[in-house]
């Protein structure tokens, strides 16, 4: 996001941490001026217009919150926070002080959403009958992790998920009957989850997030004229192939030059400057549903976190 930020000519005034010496390292590595040894310090600078929260998961409603109440624009990073309540707190704040907020959610605004809709759209490939996902990584499960750790809101739903089922809702909407199985680890949080869905018009949808194996990381649009297949990895995919009776009948190139974050960056800057609240590509009521979803996947599973009270 710091390369993003300078190569799009949007410099960052100040960055801001709560661990001894990492806003003073991360100055000195990307260039900024002012290394701040807080992050409220970073709301409360005067010369800063727009706010990015790339804390941990557990601290994104108290960072929101903070930046609302000195009136500075958001954009936080995914999940926007650890459940529905939270989120629904952050935007009604924002809603009332009249501010500008945003999951930072770059999958919404890649280059092979927008040709994945046209497809579907244009019945390329028939009804859409089901969606199938998955997302994972081997990654180290030691509770000293940050994606392992309850205090600190970790978990493969939330950390991975979250793609797949903003893809899924992004398609067909929310879920009208769902079935859920984890893996836990040892910290009490997901490691693993496998989602099956149903949804309007008898739509199904699958997905896997998993910290436990290297996955395929494509999604696959199946419908009864044919699928597309994004290639991975799928949230952020450079490729898509149109496929009919098992053969590759069209393919589109959706690569793009750059670190991928310029096109949320460029949203949130045309909404700030049009005055919105929220961003009509990627609307509240979207980030909502998706929370809600994760919070009916994490309580069936039986997962919860201490900093949700």
């Amino acid at each position: 996001m710091a390369a993003c930020l300078s190569e799009r000519g949007s410099p960052i005034v100040a960055v801001g941490s709560e661990r001894p010496g990492a806003a003073q390292n991360f100055a000195a590595d990307h260039g900024v001026e002012t290394a701040l040894e807080s992050h409220a310090a970073v709301a409360e600078h005067p010369d800063v217009d727009v706010v990015y929260v790339a804390t941990t998961n557990d601290l994104h409603l108290t960072n929101v919150l903070t930046c609302l109440e000195h009136g500075k624009p958001v954009l936080c990073e995914k999940p926007i926070a650890l459940n529905g309540t939270q989120t629904r707190e952050m935007f009604d704040t924002a809603a009332r002080a009249g501010v500008f907020v945003m999951e930072a959610m770059w999958m919404r605004f890649q280059p092979f959403l927008a040709v994945v809709d046209g497809l579907v759209a244009e019945r390329e490939i028939g009804d859409l009958i089901h969606i199938g996902a998955t997302l994972g990584f081997r990654a180290p499960l030691d509770a000293g992790r940050r994606w392992v750790s309850s205090e600190l809101g970790g978990g493969s739903i939330l950390d991975l998920g979250v793609y797949p089922m903003t893809l899924i809702h992004h398609l067909v909407g929310s879920p009208v009957s769902f079935h859920a199985g984890t893996v836990l680890g040892p910290t009490g949080v997901d490691v693993e989850a496998s989602v099956i869905s149903r949804h309007g018009s008898d739509a199904t949808a699958s997905w896997t997030s998993t910290f436990r194996a290297d996955t395929a990381n494509e999604a696959v649009l199946s419908g009864r004229e044919g699928r597309i297949r994004i290639a991975a990895p799928f949230h952020h995919s450079p490729r898509l192939n149109l496929e009919r009776d098992g053969r590759v009948v069209a393919t589109h190139d959706t690569s793009y030059e750059g670190h991928g974050f310029e096109f949320e960056v460029a949203e949130v800057e045309r909404c700030v400057a049009g005055g919105l609240v929220e961003s009509p590509i990627r609307p509240h009521k979207d980030t909502l549903a998706v929370m809600d979803w994760m919070d009916a996947v994490r309580a069936r599973c039986g997962i919860s976190y201490p900093a949700e009270g």
